[in-house]
């Protein structure tokens, strides 16, 4: 009878085992997604995220990343549907939200849905109230497209409305003004971002390659103009 039992509880105990390795929830299937996706295997990684997207449609990060991996592999048409999806699930998100938003206005660009696209930059700017990285996504689309003075407007409206110590639009500037060959401009640039933010490497990183030595002599305030319509 004991031998009986104890036959009995190892059958199960198998059985439990099988069932939990058949049945591998959607965390699981996203984790071999994030290993695949760091690998850059694009095919693995589609392959993860798309069923963990399956097994719980409201994984926004699966379908972020599912999203990221098809734009790897050039499929913006197909990547726009689970960006969409992520952006609705964490359209409320400071973190999350930006992220999502620069993937899916990258979807319109490359299908060369500009209509579409102009129309993204300018909702995602009214519906967060004027915030200063929608504006620097706006600005480089604009860049990209060739609307030179539409950049810049959009760039000194990312600056305006930028946080005390974000040095990330005077960046942007900056490298406006080196895409044309304004180097005097992009040091003055670059000037307002080291005394935003001191520490920021890229900032210093772009001072010194244009000749300049970081320090605290080197540091402006930005100025703070009423913007014009």
């Amino acid at each position: 009878m004991r031998h009986r039992r104890l036959l009995g509880a190892g059958v199960l105990g198998v059985g439990l085992l099988l069932g939990a390795v058949g049945c591998t929830n959607h965390v699981v299937h996203r984790e071999r997604g994030f290993d695949a996706y760091r690998a850059q295997d694009w095919t693995g990684a589609e392959e993860e995220f798309r069923t963990a997207v399956e097994k719980k449609p409201s994984d926004f990060r699966s379908q972020y990343y599912l999203g990221a991996t098809l734009l790897k592999q050039g499929r913006a048409t197909a990547a726009q549907v689970p960006l969409e999806q992520a952006l609705q699930l964490r359209q409320d998100d400071p973190q999350w939200r930006p992220r999502i938003a620069d993937l899916l206005a990258e979807t319109y660009f490359q299908q060369e849905r500009y209509e579409a696209l102009y129309g993204f930059l300018d909702d995602q700017i009214a519906t967060y109230s004027q915030q200063s990285i929608d504006f620097t996504r706006k600005a480089k689309y604009l860049g990209l497209l060739g609307d030179a003075d539409g950049q810049k407007t959009a760039l000194q409206k990312a600056a305006f409305f930028a946080a005390a110590d974000d040095a990330e639009p005077y960046l942007a500037i900056a490298e406006f003004y080196l895409s044309v060959n304004d180097f005097e401009n992009a040091v003055q640039a670059l000037r307002f971002g080291y005394y935003v933010d001191p520490e920021n490497e890229r900032v210093a990183d772009m001072l010194r390659g244009l000749g300049k030595v970081p320090g605290p002599t080197l540091a402006e305030a930005p100025p703070k103009p009423e913007l014009l319509d």
